[in-house]
C-alpha cells in the first residue's frame, strides 16, 4: 500500500497518534524538507555544543568541517543574537 512505509517510519520517529494528525492534515501533499532546514538545526546544535565548552577542533571533527567553518558558524549566530538583542532592547525603550 502506497504510503504505508513513510506512515510506519514516521510513527516510529513520533508516535503513532501525531504520526495519524500529520497525515490527516497532509494527505494529498507533497512535502520536500530543504536542505537549508537540516543545516539550521545542525548548526544549532554546533552552538549548543560550542556553549557547552566544546572546542572549535573538536567540532570541525564531529561534523567533518573546517575549525573556520565552525568559527563562522558560531560567530553569524552570536552576531544576529547580538543585532536582535539591540533591536528588541530599542523596541522596549521607545514605550
Amino acid at each position: 500500500m502506497e504510503g504505508f512505509d513513510t506512515y510506519i517510519l514516521l510513527a516510529d520517529e513520533i508516535g503513532d497518534e501525531v504520526a495519524r494528525q500529520v497525515f490527516e492534515i497532509f494527505t494529498g501533499h507533497t512535502i520536500n524538507f530543504p536542505k537549508k532546514v537540516s543545516l539550521f538545526f545542525r548548526n544549532l546544535e554546533i552552538l549548543k555544543r560550542f556553549d557547552k565548552g566544546e572546542s572549535y577542533e573538536e567540532l570541525a571533527r564531529a561534523y567533518r568541517l573546517t575549525p573556520q567553518h565552525i568559527r563562522n558558524i558560531t560567530s553569524h549566530v552570536y552576531r544576529r543574537r547580538t543585532a536582535l538583542r539591540k533591536r528588541n532592547l530599542s523596541n522596549t525603550q521607545n514605550f
